[in-house]
């Protein structure tokens, strides 16, 4: 099975997006600082705001960073093992410890995912607002949250499928 073309579309659009805000966000602190240590007039929403954007910015890019390979990861097991059988059978080692890895971030995901689903809707049950100068629904940055991890389960999954189909986009050279 081949990564899906649509998938990668949606994950590049995500990942530029996410990217831009991060820009963004860097900007805020910045003119936060300006303003702050040298006309002495802070703003009492931008540092709240920034942080939210943040989130929203880390949620969009992970899927995308998982498909450009941009993640961490320990990979001394499989280039071990790689070198051991001297790349034989089309990586087969290096490839089973990245589909390994791979499975352990899906229950690592799958854990987080439910966790913000959880929190989501009891924030929606009792309304619960952010702790900042100016509060938004927290339910707003659960839904992010969750979302980003439904994307980033679905690109993992893809990739282990895309893997386990032997093709060697996803193993790292």
């Amino acid at each position: 099975m081949r990564y899906p073309e649509k998938l990668r579309k949606v994950n590049n659009v995500l990942g530029r997006v996410g990217g831009t805000m991060c820009f963004v966000v860097a900007a805020m602190f910045l003119m936060e600082a300006i303003l702050r240590y040298i006309f002495r007039s802070p703003t009492s929403w931008m540092e709240d705001y920034a942080c939210y954007l943040h989130c929203l910015a880390l949620f969009m890019g992970c899927a995308f960073t998982f498909q450009v390979q941009g993640h961490v990861g320990v990979d001394m097991f499989k280039r071990m093992a790689d070198k051991k059988t001297g790349g034989a059978n089309n990586h087969r080692a290096e490839r089973t410890f990245t589909i390994i890895g791979y499975f352990q971030t899906l229950f690592f995901l799958a854990i987080l995912g439910y966790s913000t689903l959880k929190m989501c809707i009891n924030s929606i049950r009792l309304g619960s607002m952010t702790a900042g100068t100016y509060p938004i629904p927290q339910a707003v940055l659960y839904i992010i949250m969750t979302a980003g991890c439904v994307m980033m389960i679905i690109t993992v999954i893809f990739i282990v499928l895309d893997l386990i189909s032997s093709n060697d986009e996803f193993i790292e050279k």
